[in-house]
């Protein structure tokens, strides 16, 4: 095995921007008294999400995304999947080992953090799961289907993330968590749109094609792929606003987290450069890190 393409499969950077934030969302959200053991349960959490992201998500989305041929053609940076099989770093094997190795410390965890905090984890632990794999993987393979990827696997995942993050804290989940938990999805959905922006070429021209929202909306709509993202945010703004009567402070912060983005995505050039495009992108995930620390107590 070679280790350093273990380490670049995982992609340590959209690991620390996604999962540690997204588990820590819930664990802010979550409100009441904390109940024993909280350092251990945050941590299977967190635990938890960076292997499932970072062996398995990635590794099924790096196995497929290769056999369709989009991750050899496209320009993305830091999108495009980890290239660690376009650089010889791995063979496809020792992905599917990583994979059913990342699939087991998962199911470990979920395990651990149901003893501590009782059977309601399993569903949302499961749910995550499924998600990560319907992204990806035959016959679903939904990150190829446009809206599919995000209301199948994206936002399930992500909801499902923040709220085993608020269990940590305390099983009893309170209704701050469910509306933070959709904001959250929201942002997480219209930032992987941005995201797909640099590979939206070669995606298309992939077999089967990968027809991402953006790229179906340019290539199949002849609209601009940007809308798809203004729309995700702006439908992020109005659940803020009803969340206002749960907690002012919390979704007041992330209202403007939201316009904040959409001003971003506004004056994005979407034909732009890879590095310009780039730039914007990870201008939004550091966002989604700021709207986290806001709401920490």
């Amino acid at each position: 095995m070679n280790w350093r393409g273990a380490w670049q499969l995982s992609r340590p950077l959209p690991l620390a921007i996604w999962s540690i934030p997204t588990v820590l969302m819930g664990f802010f959200l979550q409100q009441g008294a904390h109940v024993p053991h909280v350092g251990i349960s945050l941590a299977l959490a967190m635990i938890g999400a960076m292997l499932l992201q970072g062996f398995v998500t990635h590794g099924l989305n790096d196995l497929y995304d290769w056999d369709s041929g989009t991750d050899q053609t496209t320009t993305g940076i830091i999108s495009g999947g980890s290239r660690v099989l376009v650089h010889g770093l791995l063979t496809a094997r020792q992905i599917w080992w990583l994979v059913g190795a990342g699939t087991l410390g998962y199911i470990v965890t979920a395990i651990g953090l149901i003893a501590l905090r009782g059977d309601g984890v399993g569903i949302w632990a499961i749910l995550a799961l499924f998600g990560a794999v319907a992204y990806s993987v035959p016959p679903a393979r939904w990150s190829y289907r446009p809206f599919a990827g995000e209301w199948g696997a994206l936002f399930p995942t992500m909801v499902s993330g923040v709220v085993l993050g608020a269990m940590a804290k305390n099983p009893q989940l309170s209704s701050t968590v469910y509306i933070g938990a959709g904001v959250y999805g929201l942002y997480c959905v219209a930032s992987v749109m941005q995201h797909h922006l640099t590979d939206m070429d070669a995606d298309w021209q992939a077999h089967p094609p990968k027809r991402t929202t953006p790229a179906y909306w340019w290539r199949q709509k002849h609209r601009s792929p940007l809308e798809i993202i203004l729309a995700y945010q702006g439908l992020g703004i109005i659940v803020c606003l009803l969340g206002l009567y749960s907690d002012p402070r919390i979704f007041g912060a992330w209202a403007g987290i939201f316009a904040v983005a959409m001003l971003i995505t506004a004056l994005t050039p979407w034909h732009d450069d890879p590095w310009s495009l780039t730039r914007r992108d990870v201008a939004l995930k550091l966002l989604a890190i700021i709207g986290v620390m806001s709401i920490a107590h």
